[in-house]
C-alpha cells in the first residue's frame, strides 16, 4: 500500500540562488529515490528492524577462492549457522537461483545438461582456517585457495523427504574440491541503513 508525502519548502527572499538550487537537486533526489521499484529496493537495502533477514543462492558459480565475493552489495558469503533455519528467513529470488517448483523459497536441485542436481553452494563452517577434508571443517584455508588438494565444503537442502542424509539440522552438506566450481549460498548484512538530508542554512 502506497503512502503520502507532503513535501513543504518555505522561500525567503534571502535565500541565496546557490541555495534554493542546492535545495532543488535535494528534492528532486528525494523524489528520484522515492520512485525506484520496489524491486530493485528489497534486493539492495540491508535488514532494517522488523523485517526478515533475506538469503539465496547465487546464479553464478565459483571456485572456492572467489565465494567471498560471491555475493551481491548488501549480503555477504554465509556461514551455515547463519542460514541453518530457512524458516526464519526470506528467499530472495530476485538475486538467487530458482526452480521450477521453487515458488518464493529456495531450490532444493536444479538442472544440469538435462538432469536435475542438488542446487550446492559454498558455505563457510566456523572453523580455523584450513585444508582438510574433514566434514565441518573443511574450508579451502578460509576461503583463499582454489589447489586440488585443498578442500571446502558445500550445502544443499533435501530432496528426499524419506529420511537419512541430512548433516545439519534440514541441510544436506558435503567436501567439494577447492578448484572445482560451486555457486555461493549469500545472506543479508545485518546493518541497518539511514538516508540523510543534507541541511541548507541561510545566511
Amino acid at each position: 500500500m502506497g503512502s503520502m508525502i507532503s513535501i513543504r519548502i518555505h522561500y525567503g527572499h534571502r535565500s541565496s540562488l546557490v541555495g534554493l538550487l542546492a535545495l532543488a537537486l535535494t528534492v528532486l533526489a528525494l523524489l528520484s529515490y522515492l520512485a525506484w521499484g520496489e524491486e530493485e529496493v528489497a534486493a539492495l537495502t540491508p535488514l532494517s528492524s522488523g523485517a526478515m533477514r533475506q538469503y539465496y543462492l547465487s546464479q553464478s558459480y565459483v571456485q572456492a577462492d572467489r565465494a567471498l565475493a560471491g555475493c551481491a552489495s548488501g549480503y555477504h558469503f554465509a556461514s551455515i549457522w547463519e542460514i541453518a533455519d530457512p524458516s526464519s528467513l526470506k528467499y530472495n529470488t530476485t538475486l538467487g537461483r530458482v526452480s521450477s517448483d521453487s515458488g518464493q523459497g529456495p531450490p532444493t536441485a536444479i538442472m544440469f545438461l538435462g538432469s536435475p542436481i542438488p542446487a550446492q553452494g559454498w558455505v563457510r563452517t566456523g572453523y580455523s582456517s584450513s585444508a582438510t577434508s574433514s566434514s565441518g571443517q573443511a574450508n579451502c584455508n578460509a576461503w583463499s585457495s582454489k589447489g586440488p588438494f585443498a578442500v571446502g565444503m558445500v550445502a544443499s537442502l533435501p530432496t528426499d523427504w524419506t529420511g537419512g542424509g541430512q548433516d545439519i539440522g534440514v541441510w544436506n552438506t558435503e567436501t567439494r574440491g577447492c578448484d572445482r566450481l560451486a555457486e555461493v549460498w549469500c545472506v543479508q548484512d545485518d546493518s541497518i541503513w539511514y538516508d540523510y538530508l543534507p541541511v541548507i542554512l541561510n545566511n
